[in-house]
């Protein structure tokens, strides 16, 4: 398997913001890198997690599957009521 290509960035933070990865990295005992491509690539997957939950969402409007807006209200009027 070989290694992937690397390619360098820079960035400006906030001050407390770099202290922070540098205090993360030191209690993982990871690199100030690794502790930004961990973050970044969380960030990167969640925003295409919501994307492909917003198309699902959309097919179902499409094929409509979709819940009448009357019915959510008298089901949120039972819940406070309980």
């Amino acid at each position: 398997m070989g290694q992937l290509a690397k390619q360098t960035i820079s960035a400006q933070i906030p001050a407390e913001l770099a202290a922070a990865v540098e205090n993360l990295a030191i209690e993982l005992d990871r690199s100030k890198s690794w502790v930004i491509k961990e973050a970044l690539t969380a960030m990167i997957e969640e925003r295409a997690r919501r994307h492909q939950r917003i198309l699902q969402g959309l097919a179902d409007v499409d094929a409509g599957r979709v819940v009448n807006h009357a019915d959510v209200v008298e089901f949120a009027t039972r819940l406070k009521k309980s």
